[in-house]
Order: C-alpha cells, then sequence, then structure tokens
C-alpha cells in the first residue's frame, strides 16, 4: 500500500511518517521546502499546492506523482496553523488550507483514502455558557470565530463534497493542541523555557485559572490517523482526550514533569486574542465508537509524560 504525507517535515507530519515507516509502508512525502535532512528515507517531493494556478510545475509534479505511485490513502497534513491574523499577508492562509485542499482532493486517484488534518476550534465558543454540561458534538453547527478555523471548515466541505461526489473516500480529522517530544512551540514548550530560566517565578499571561483546553498527546493522534487510514468511515471526527484542563493545570503539569517548583506570577488579560476559543469542551466519542482508545485519556498526565520525555 502506497501512502502519500503532505506537510511531512511538520511536528505531525514527522512522526506520523516514522510510524509509517515503523509499519513498514511505502511512503511519499511532500513538502513545499527542500528537506536538507530528514529523520526517515522516504521519497520525497518539493510541492508547493497552495498555489492559484492549476498548470503550476508544484501541480504538475503533484499530478505525476499520483500517476507514478497511485497512492491508496493520502494523509492531507500541509497548511497554514497561524490562527492570530497575517495582517501582512492575509490571502496565504485561504491559499494554504483551502486551495491546497481542494487540489489534492482533485488530483487524486479515484477511490483513495483521503485523511485531512483539521482543527477542533471550527465549533467556535457558541456553548460557552454551557460548556461544562455540552460538549461540542460532530453533528453540531459549526461556527469558527477566527480565519484560521473557516479555512479549515472550508477543507472539510470539499473534503464532504468530492467524498460524495464518488471521487475519494475522505475523513476530516479535528484536533487539539497537541503534545511530543519535538514540540518547537506553544505553552509547554513556553513553561519548560521559562521554568530553566534564572527567573524566581513562572509568568504566566492572564488571569488565573486562565483558558481551559484538551491537549492531545502525539501518539494519540497518531493512533487515530492510522486507524482512520483503515476504515472505511467518512465525515468528520474529534481527536481529543477525555478532559480539558486550564493553564495552571498546564503549568502544574510541566513543573512535574521538569521537577522544578515556582509560584506563578499571573500577568493579567492578554492571554487571548480576539477569534480565540477561551474555552473548548469536545467529545471524543465518535472516534471511539470506532475503536480508538487513547493512552493518555487524561489531558494532564499527556503532558507530563512529554515533558518528561524532553527534559529527561
Amino acid at each position: 500500500m502506497t501512502t502519500f504525507v503532505t506537510g511531512s517535515t511538520g511536528f505531525l507530519g514527522t512522526n506520523l511518517v516514522n510510524r509509517l515507516i515503523r509499519d513498514e509502508k511505502e511512503v511519499v512525502t511532500f513538502n513545499r521546502l527542500p528537506v536538507l535532512f530528514a529523520p526517515y528515507k522516504t521519497q520525497h517531493y518539493c510541492c508547493d499546492l497552495s498555489k492559484r494556478k492549476t498548470d503550476s510545475v508544484d501541480s504538475k509534479l503533484f499530478i505525476k506523482a499520483c500517476e507514478d505511485h497511485k497512492p491508496d490513502v493520502i494523509f492531507h497534513l500541509a497548511g497554514n496553523p497561524l490562527s492570530k491574523l497575517d495582517e501582512n499577508n492575509p490571502h496565504d492562509i485561504i491559499m494554504d488550507n483551502i486551495v491546497s485542499t481542494q487540489k489534492v482532493l482533485h488530483y487524486a486517484p479515484k477511490g483513495c483514502r483521503i485523511i485531512l488534518a483539521s482543527t477542533a476550534i471550527v465549533y467556535g465558543d457558541w456553548l460557552y455558557e454551557e460548556w461544562e454540561n455540552t460538549p461540542y458534538y460532530e453533528l453540531d453547527k459549526t461556527d469558527p470565530t477566527s480565519v484560521y478555523g473557516m479555512t479549515k471548515r472550508a477543507a472539510e466541505s470539499l473534503v464532504n463534497i468530492y467524498t460524495s461526489m464518488g471521487r475519494v473516500k475522505g475523513a476530516s480529522l479535528r484536533l487539539c493542541a497537541t503534545v511530543g517530544p519535538n514540540l518547537t512551540h506553544g505553552v509547554v514548550r513556553d513553561f519548560i523555557s521559562k521554568l530553566h530560566s534564572s527567573s524566581a517565578y513562572l509568568d504566566v499571561l492572564g488571569d488565573e485559572p486562565g483558558s481551559k483546553k484538551p491537549y492531545c498527546h502525539i501518539n494519540d493522534a497518531i493512533e487515530a490517523f492510522i486507524l482512520m487510514s483503515e476504515s472505511d468511515a467518512v465525515g468528520e471526527f474529534n481527536v481529543l482526550p477525555n478532559n480539558a484542563i486550564t493553564i495552571k493545570d498546564v503549568a502544574d503539569a510541566v513543573m512535574e514533569g521538569c521537577g522544578i517548583h515556582k509560584p506563578i506570577n499571573w500577568l493579567g488579560e492578554g492571554a487571548n486574542w480576539k477569534g480565540d476559543n477561551k474555552i473548548i469542551h469536545v467529545s471524543n466519542e465518535k472516534l471511539r465508537s470506532l475503536g480508538w482508545s487513547p493512552k493518555f485519556p487524561d489531558s494532564k498526565d499527556a503532558i507530563v509524560d512529554i515533558v518528561k520525555r524532553i527534559t529527561q
């Protein structure tokens, strides 16, 4: 079975490719920049599918790759993860997340299994008042509050349309914040750096206890992608642990993992930008019904495990 992975050198991509190689899959990778070094050996294409013209060199390269390798599964992870609006390049996110998705769907071999990396923030925050008792389910309406969330929801719609046309068999995985050993940014990495600094305090933006969101262990996220690639299920699936935790809980988990404890210095408002979702509470029942069983169902446990791996 031949598997394509777009966005192969990103955080999620590197972990997924490594897993596929361990499973002895034939893997072909795609990334917009040349790869000078990668921790795995695959056939790699330097290919940017976000370009507008369908007759571009990159589009022709992807079409030729599909003709040559005839992929059975395409994991479409490539995209623009910038949640805040880029004032200097406001249109890039449309090209990166919507146009590239349609090209993958349009050029993929008929019947190919397509797995899209999406996000749980597509739901927005319309259940904010009732979040503790009413999690979002896949059948609930989506009302994204950011351009990023909107582009991912549009990409999901494209997957559904091409699936209903009989062109592909697609599914979208709605991810939350995912933590792993090769984290390059985010609140967990930021706290690790601050705890190893000379400051006597751990400075944290916002007011106690901060926003409340789920954090998924990278291994559990990868298991979800593998499971969906082997399933015929279509539509959207939430990939999240069983609970959400506050920023204070995150700080406590990072301190536990590091073995370094400092008093938290809350810096006041400014932690959440306009369009951000302060609370994310989403059900994972649908994915569990297919057999997904996360080894780290608790967000705090996932963070502690990863921090220990990073710092020890």
